[in-house]
């Protein structure tokens, strides 16, 4: 049995994320179906990914940009809590908007108060 292969043609590697409960769940499964290997390895966690796990998610599905903050942005308090942000960078996602994964936006919005458009 193969522990490990180079990366090759039957090499597949997939990462999501989905809200389970109210929460953030992340998973991520390499495996490679070659005949001479034996390989599969998976991983995942609660909150945001981790940024490897990140990038390919949203090199698959994207971003959607979310006003932060206001009548018409997703509450501050959510957004910092999901990321963990700093205050400085929680003032520029107010400024500027967040990118977030369409499952973090789907979260996210689900914690505004009043009408969902």
């Amino acid at each position: 049995m193969t522990l490990h292969c180079e990366p090759c043609a039957s090499c597949h590697s997939e990462a999501w994320q989905r809200v389970v409960e109210g929460r953030l769940r992340w998973e991520e499964q390499s495996y490679c179906t070659a005949p001479q290997t034996a390989f599969q390895w998976c991983d995942g966690g609660w909150g945001p990914p981790p940024p490897r796990v990140r990038e390919r998610i949203v090199a698959t599905e994207g971003t959607v940009r979310l006003a932060v903050g206001g009548p018409d942005g997703v509450p501050l308090k959510a957004v910092r809590t999901m990321y963990g942000l700093a205050l400085p960078q929680l003032r520029e996602a107010r400024a500027n908007g967040l990118h977030a994964t369409p499952v973090e936006a789907e979260l996210l919005r689900g914690t505004r108060s009043g009408p969902r458009g």
